[in-house]
């Protein structure tokens, strides 16, 4: 089993330049998953593409959270059709070979 590693919430919004009630906020829009660990608040090391987006987003064209959650279930959406197309077009591989 896989050990899951955590960056402290307060260092990433230091690094981003972004306030922690934004993170939480994102948390409760569903946009990215924050733990809790020994009082401290945490993200993990898996969320943090998908975070790193949403943060740029807001930042470079002043989305607000309710935006970027439309804005993540959107891309959640395209990539699960983009699988798919993927697996359709394995499966007609197959089928014409």
């Amino acid at each position: 089993m896989e050990k899951t590693i955590y960056i402290h919430i307060k260092e990433f919004c230091s690094h981003y330049n972004v306030e922690v009630p934004f993170i939480k906020q994102l948390q409760e829009y569903e946009v990215v998953n924050i733990e809790v660990a020994e009082t401290e608040i945490m993200i993990p090391e898996n969320e943090l593409l998908n975070l790193e987006k949403m943060v740029r987003l807001h930042h470079d064209l002043a989305i607000n959270p309710e935006g970027l959650q439309a804005i993540h279930h959107l891309l959640a959406k395209v990539n699960h059709l983009q699988e798919e197309i993927n697996f359709l077009s394995r499966k007609l591989k197959r089928f014409e070979d």
